[in-house]
């Protein structure tokens, strides 16, 4: 009888502990797979991972591959957009010559989020105010020819995006709470049966 009090302490003790103070974790991780309207040298695929830290608003990781370039934190500048119901990821290239090589990917969808997909219809007016580009045709990734050498590296290109989504890679914290019930229902269960009944 004493042992199955300490363990009931121990398991209501470790749900206390596991219970999220905010209904999402500081960083969510998302792995996005897209599909160009227009190929570029027959490859229209748009594959990649970024991460929003949705205590700063902000993108704190990304690597994607497009077929004009690698969008990377070192070509790469990015911008994190919410409003009227959308967010917009914008990923920079700036050339000296002030030209702009970008890839942006807009959702219809509050933050945070667990999945969505792409936005490819053309940006409202509202929206399209707040993106750096301003560009009218939606989802698109854009290349110019006079970049600096490994920022735009296969050529020049321009391409709406046909289609595209989001999933959420990082579990959040409720997701974790339901792991952590289930494994004290199941330790429960077992020192009911075998080990607390002495």
């Amino acid at each position: 009888m004493k042992v199955t009090k300490h363990f009931f302490a121990l398991a209501a003790l470790l749900l206390a502990l596991m219970l999220p103070g905010a209904a999402w974790a500081d960083s969510v991780t998302y792995d996005f797979t897209g599909t160009l309207a227009t190929p570029f040298n027959g490859n229209g695929t748009v594959t990649g991972q970024f991460t929003i830290d949705f205590s700063l608003d902000a993108i704190s990781a990304f690597d994607f591959t497009t077929p004009y370039s690698e969008v990377t934190a070192s070509n790469y500048l990015p911008i994190l957009v919410s409003a009227n119901g959308f967010i917009g990821l914008e990923f920079l290239g700036i050339s000296p010559n002030g030209s702009a090589n970008d890839m942006l990917l807009v959702f219809q969808t509050p933050i945070p989020f667990t999945a969505a997909s792409l936005f490819t219809g053309p940006l409202p007016g509202s929206f399209a105010g707040y993106v750096a580009l301003e560009v009218g045709g939606g989802s698109q990734v854009k290349c110019t020819s006079n970049f600096p050498q490994g920022t735009c590296s296969t050529g020049q290109g321009e391409s709406l995006f046909e289609s595209g989504s989001v999933v959420a890679t990082t579990p959040e914290p409720s997701t974790l709470l339901l792991l952590g019930a289930g494994l004290a229902t199941l330790l429960a269960t077992l020192c009911r049966n075998r080990f607390c009944s002495q």
